[in-house]
Order: C-alpha cells, then structure tokens, then sequence
C-alpha cells in the first residue's frame, strides 16, 4: 500500500542456553516507524505474557529495574533487554514488541516476524518477536 508504514520487529538472538548466572542482553530493533511505544514481555511456563518494562521514546523507560533486569533504550529503534545473572527460574519466552503511537490519524500496519500470541494478551496492533531462554544449574 503507498503511504503505509510496515512496522516490524527483530529481535536477537532467538535462543539462549546456560548455566545459571550468565550475563544476558537481548536486542530489540524496530523498523518502519520513527518512534514506536516497545515492550518487553515474559511468559514462563503456564502463564500468561507479563509487562516487564514499557517504552514511549528514547531514555523513557518504565520501570528502568525490574529485579535482577535492567531495560535501555538509546535510541528511536533500539530496545534492550539484559541481566548481569539469570537463575534457572528466569527460562522462558521473552517477547519484544513494538506498536505504533495510538494516533487514530497514523496509517501503519504491522507485520509480524514470529508468530503472535493470542491477541487478548496483548495491545492492538502490537508486532512481536522472541527470544527463548533456557536456563540450567
């Protein structure tokens, strides 16, 4: 379509494994609008995705700390994910997602890079790409 934005979301890497402790970071890179709202989401198993941190623009990120994570985003594009030491209990799929502004006036579509979860878990709209993460003693 002309005059359409595609909105897409990359994330790296895709898996992850190792022993507990490990220093993690997982990139979050957005392409087809300037400055998206980004998520970072965690589902463990047997539970549903759960908000880790929310981002509205550059070096606004809500909450900065979330337990032994931390969330950075320097710039319009960029979101990025890390711990300085994951625990076993920490295995699950980290989901990075981007969505455009809710500007009803924006003319934006969103194509999807992995598939998505039900969409009753997540905002309208809303691009999504993963990062498994399997931790081990």
């Amino acid at each position: 379509l002309l005059g359409v934005d595609t909105l897409s979301v990359h994330q790296s890497p895709p898996f992850l494994s190792g022993l507990r402790g490990t220093h993690l970071k997982l990139s979050c890179f957005i392409t087809g609008h300037s400055n998206p709202d980004i998520y970072w989401y965690r589902q463990s198993p047997h539970t549903g995705p759960q908000l880790m941190f929310y981002s509205s623009g550059t070096d606004h990120v809500d909450p900065t700390r979330l337990g032994q994570f931390t969330a950075s985003r320097p710039d319009g594009s960029h979101f990025f994910l890390e711990s300085t030491g994951v625990a076993v209990n920490d295995s699950a799929v980290y989901y990075c997602a981007g969505s455009p502004h809710s500007d009803s006036n924006t003319d934006t579509l969103c194509t999807k890079t992995t598939p998505a979860l039900s969409p009753s878990h997540f905002p309208v709209c809303l691009c999504l790409s993963k990062t498994v993460i399997n931790m081990h003693s």
